[in-house]
């Protein structure tokens, strides 16, 4: 019995041995619950800092020479910026949008008696977002508004946690446009994680208001 109970188990090492070296020969690799190309930071951004009322720095992060990333850092002006490109990795898909400038207070309050859908808690998770609204059509498979007048409310936590806040801020921004195009709205509703990452002195002014 033992004899056998050790030839099993000798069987069962083999094997697993076996599969384990042929799947890092194939190129698989361990993560739970992650994907390493989420750490691919080559093209993250853009951040765009306004220096003045004529002028901005765009910002990416880019792959350096000695390993590590740098800022690649361009000083455009303000009215020649008129698009910008946000890249995810996890796909190799990327997403254009339009700067601007114009920027108003929305209303609080509206009877339309449109379209409503809500989500929350997305957590920096760009793909998931993305999908999500793929499958209710408020976009479609290019990533554009198709929900008309529609309102999409987004109830807050938005980023924090994952890898693709900068994807997922910059995807509100490019659906707000494009509802408004369309009779439409994006409504973003600030929730804990966003007033966290705020900072104390913010975070207290809006939980006080």
């Amino acid at each position: 019995m033992i004899k056998i109970l050790k030839y099993t188990l000798f069987v069962l090492i083999a094997l697993v041995t076996i599969a384990a070296v042929s799947a890092i020969y194939m190129g698989a690799r361990v993560h739970y619950a992650d994907n390493p190309l989420a750490q691919n930071w080559h093209n993250e951004g853009p951040y765009i800092f306004f220096k003045d009322e004529n002028e901005v720095e765009v910002s990416y992060l880019r792959e350096g020479k000695d390993g590590g990333y740098i800022a690649a850092n361009k000083l455009v002006s303000v009215e020649s910026l008129k698009f910008a490109t946000s890249y995810f990795p996890i796909d190799n898909s990327s997403f254009d949008f339009e700067i601007t400038t114009d920027f108003s207070h929305p209303a609080s309050i509206y009877n339309d008696g449109n379209k409503i859908l809500a989500i929350s808690d997305i957590e920096s998770n760009y793909r998931t977002f993305r999908d999500f609204l793929i499958n209710s059509k408020v976009i479609d498979s290019d990533s554009r508004w198709r929900f008309g007048s529609g309102h999409l409310v987004l109830v807050g936590d938005f980023i924090d946690r994952g890898y693709f806040t900068t994807q997922v801020l910059w995807f509100i921004y490019k659906l707000e446009q494009e509802a408004k195009k369309q009779g439409g709205q994006v409504h973003y509703i600030i929730g804990n994680h966003e007033l966290k990452m705020m900072g104390p002195p913010i975070s207290l002014y809006f939980a006080a208001w």
